[in-house]
């Protein structure tokens, strides 16, 4: 098969897509790291070469075709769908590994010593798939109770670490128990507002452990 210029144009879109599209969707289900155009080119080209070596024995089948003039369309259909379908299928699965942080897992089992794949500390505990109790201490010493759960959210921008709390509890009289406010449908809360966030687990017993989280604001 003599292969022309737009071919060629073709077949270098086909190869540098994948990489694109498996970037997005690990970014969507995991949050984005920061990096530069640099970086983030070669681990567009990098996502490509392991969609292209994964899904090589696709394109070897579907090279007969291209020697027939007649049924050049649909070779490029079909490849076109090869690729695009093969880029999904891998970004989901990489997506998934990561979200679960498995590989991590697996290395501490072994023990063995390994840098955790999170960016920061508020994406760790944000982004995870369980709901919690939240207590976020505003800088002017006030304080939120809430529910921070699957309607709530939390920005995956660095430069905004603002959230938004899905419902809003009070503190009855003993500010011990917190009580249901039927009149509130959620909080959002800036970044410059919040000074720290409080995850608390509220046993049988009241108690309640808690971790806390430091944003930028002082």
């Amino acid at each position: 098969m003599t292969i022309s210029s737009i071919e060629v144009v073709l077949y270098t879109a086909m190869f540098v897509l994948p990489g694109f599209i498996m970037n997005k969707i690990i970014d969507t289900l995991n949050p984005p790291r920061k990096v530069s155009e640099s970086s983030f080119f070669l681990s567009c080209l990098g996502y490509s070469l392991i969609n292209t070596a994964i899904w090589s024995w696709a394109y070897v089948l579907l090279y007969p075709i291209s020697e027939n003039e007649n049924r050049a369309n649909f070779y490029w259909i079909a490849l076109l769908a090869v690729t695009v379908a093969g880029a999904i299928i891998c970004s989901t699965v990489i997506g998934l590994i990561k979200q679960h942080r498995l590989i991590y897992r697996i290395a501490q089992n072994l023990k063995i010593t390994v840098i955790d794949p999170t960016p920061t500390a508020w994406d760790f505990r944000l982004f995870t798939p369980s709901g919690s109790f939240v207590l976020v201490t505003l800088t002017d010493g006030k304080e939120v109770q809430g529910w921070f759960g699957g309607n709530s959210f939390a920005s995956s921008d660095p430069q905004e670490r603002d959230i938004f709390i899905e419902k809003v509890f009070l503190k009855s009289n003993d500010s011990e128990t917190w009580v249901d406010n039927p009149e509130n449908d959620g909080i959002y809360i800036s970044k410059d507002m919040i000074k720290y966030i409080e995850f608390k687990k509220i046993g049988d017993d009241s108690s309640c452990q808690t971790t806390k989280i430091a944003t930028n604001a002082e």
